[in-house]
């Protein structure tokens, strides 16, 4: 294998989200784990500001940063003249596009194609379709030409089958992470949380760990906290996260009588302390990738409720390793959360058997391990990882 300094691979990390999501924490799994003796990686972002701080955090751990906007039009040929010319400048041998959205980075595989960029890996983050036939004819094109396609789960996967015509043997899953807590530093600050709400046996309190988006249901899960108001069981919900409709779901909270028991925090920098606090985790979206809070909540044995959508039941067994309820079901959910605050032993055995399922197959080191075996096979090269060679198998067949 060849290590030495002058012989590393350049790989480039090119993700165009105008956020921080679970896509940019893949993004920084990879950048500051994979093996600096075999690779030198590069990451390039868009130049909105939301995603300025992580390429600063990124910047300071020694990483090279390009910032560049995304070419989201053909007559946008200053963009696709910029664009080419940063790919020619960097040349790497191996140019790994993240996708949060299937219409998202379109024109990035033609022009690197152009720039003379040979190995081209696609990675697909979320569930969802293009929206124009230009845009499915350039996603058709991206995949055929691409040498290796990955998907964070399998229902991803069969999304490219369905919508783009893919071989589902063309399709390798690397799923998601999940680092293991630090107990120690987390277990006083959970406490402080616990506190804070008034969490007990009888109380008890429910964290939603969700970007205040459509997408993540939020509506349809104050519907079922009305309803379990109604039968008489009391709780405290936290919602970790920002988004356009935190003024709308305040108001709906108003609305149904829960101001005092909904709680809106914002984002936060230490969301693992809140979630070793919660009796449960309940995520309620309408349509899902894979979530990387659920793993982070099941890693800490948190109960989670989460609706069946994406690569969510790829994961959790129906009560084997959680609840899962159909998507915008309210009152699905509500008997869910019911049984939760009734049966606190049962839903404690259920984190038990969440986290040793996380454990087990949904690390950050079998993350990396799968991606550097994907770069070894684009390279021509036999990989000296074996668990990298069963994490990728053991993806695909879930």
């Amino acid at each position: 294998m060849r290590t030495s300094e002058d012989r590393r691979v350049t790989v480039l990390l090119a993700e165009s989200g105008r956020s921080v999501g679970g896509t940019e924490r893949v993004v920084w799994e990879l950048a500051t784990r994979l093996s600096p003796q075999r690779f030198d990686v590069r990451v390039w972002l868009s130049d909105d500001s939301g995603v300025t701080e992580f390429a600063d955090a990124l910047t300071a751990r020694g990483i090279e940063v390009t910032r560049v906007a995304e070419v989201d039009s053909r007559w946008d040929w200053q963009g696709m003249l910029r664009t080419w010319n940063a790919l020619r400048r960097i040349q790497p041998g191996v140019l790994h596009v993240h996708h949060v959205w299937p219409a998202a980075d379109r024109y990035l595989a033609m022009l690197a194609r152009a720039a003379g960029i040979k190995r081209l890996v696609v990675t697909e983050h979320i569930v969802g379709t293009s929206h124009s036939g230009g845009q499915r004819a350039l996603k058709r094109d991206e995949i055929a030409r691409a040498a290796a396609v990955t998907a964070v789960c399998g229902a991803i996967a069969e999304t490219l089958v369905r919508d783009y015509g893919v071989s589902r043997e063309q399709v390798r899953i690397v799923p998601n992470g999940a680092d293991l807590p630090d107990e120690a530093i987390e277990a006083p600050v959970a406490r402080r949380w616990r506190e804070r709400f008034g969490a007990s046996l009888i109380r008890p309190l429910w964290v939603v760990p969700a970007r205040l988006e459509d997408q993540k249901g939020h509506v349809y899960l104050f519907d079922a906290l009305a309803e379990v108001w109604k039968r008489g069981l009391d709780f405290s919900l936290a919602l970790a996260g920002e988004g356009s409709l935190r003024g709308a779901l305040e108001e709906r909270a108003r609305m149904l009588g829960l101001a005092n028991k909904i709680h809106f925090l914002g984002q936060l920098e230490d969301l693992g302390s809140l979630l070793a606090a919660a009796d449960a985790v309940v995520l309620p979206s309408l349509w899902e990738g894979l979530p990387l809070a659920m793993l982070e909540a099941m890693v800490r044995a948190r109960p989670v409720t989460a609706t069946s959508v994406g690569g969510v039941p790829e994961v959790i067994e129906n009560e084997v390793h959680g609840q899962l309820v159909p998507p915008a079901d309210a009152t699905a959910l509500a008997d869910a959360l019911e049984r939760f605050h009734r049966k606190p032993d049962r839903a404690m055995r259920l984190g038990r058997a969440g986290a040793e399922r996380v454990r087990a197959d949904y690390t950050w080191r079998a993350v990396v391990q799968g991606f550097e075996s994907v770069y070894d096979d684009v390279m021509g090269l036999a990989t000296f990882a074996p668990d990298a060679v069963s994490a990728g198998k053991r993806g695909g067949g879930r």
